[in-house]
């Protein structure tokens, strides 16, 4: 067995994935990327995930979800009610699947606002926590901007100040730290440093191209890939029980199948960083 924990994302209703990284031996756990299903169809999905026994992280819902806790009625044009009651309803079911599931991390996403509402997203994402109060969740840090709009939460300076006294556990996205650092034009190793004061309980991994501000979850041997691999294993190898995550958005789930072979030669290959 790899002295290290691999895992691989799945959709909640992406029965195909599953059965492929539950078959992989190389993955030794699984990100279910919950959001607001039907109930009858959200009992069948986590009962099945539950029968694979397989260790399960849980990811909430994010803006794409309609779920957006810095700054619920951003870029949404339902009513806010509509919103709340969606935002309810989809946290209760994300607190019910890492429940029934046995899992003791859900990853959150602060969100994402309206340029020039900063300070206004920054008053309200401690609001959304005291909505949602969990020991299990763990905040994320995101790119500085995405498709033009900006995301709350980019450094590990910014994502204790969100935190506060209320979550403390975070999730290092590799790829989003990089996007970070290329748009502010920050030294990434030194950006990826400071996180060692942050009790990081996940990590994310992908690629993105060369000086891109863009996350697009590029494989790890991407011809165009741009991240700092060196930086990155090395503070994978100084922190192996913490564990790794693939993310990646192909049609193909056999994309985890080949990156978890990769990812093993990059292991191998930073041996001495």
């Amino acid at each position: 067995m790899a002295d290290y924990n691999l895992g691989g994302t799945v959709r909640i209703d992406d029965p195909e994935t599953l059965a492929l990284l539950v078959e992989e031996d190389a993955i030794r756990h699984i990100q279910v990327q919950a959001f607001l299903l039907p109930e009858p169809a959200f009992r069948e999905r986590i009962a099945a995930i539950a029968l694979t026994g397989i260790p399960v992280v849980v990811h909430a819902p994010y803006h794409s979800h309609g779920v957006n806790p810095c700054a619920p009625a951003a870029y949404d044009d339902r009513p806010l009610p509509v919103i709340r009651d969606h935002v309810e309803r989809a946290m209760n079911q994300t607190f019910e699947a890492a429940d029934t599931l046995g899992a003791d991390t859900i990853v959150l996403h602060a969100g994402r606002y309206l340029p020039g509402k900063r300070e206004e997203a920054e008053e309200e994402f401690p609001a959304f926590l005291d909505r949602y109060p969990d020991p299990r969740l763990t905040l994320e840090n995101l790119p500085a901007v995405y498709a033009g709009y900006p995301l709350l939460g980019n450094t590990a300076g910014e994502l204790a100040a969100l935190a506060g006294s209320t979550i403390a556990r975070f999730c290092l996205d590799f790829p989003h730290l990089a996007c970070t650092a290329n748009y502010r034009r920050l030294a990434f190793a030194e950006e990826l440093e400071r996180f060692e004061t942050l009790d990081v309980v996940l990590h994310h991994l992908s690629n993105l191209r060369r000086d891109s501000i863009t996350d697009e979850h590029l494989e790890l041997d991407h011809p165009d890939g741009g991240l700092d691999l060196a930086a990155v294993f090395s503070r994978l190898r100084r922190h192996p029980a913490v564990p790794t995550t693939l993310e990646y958005k192909r049609d193909s789930p056999a994309v985890y199948t080949r990156q978890a072979k990769v990812f093993f030669r990059l292991w191998k290959d930073h041996a001495g960083t």
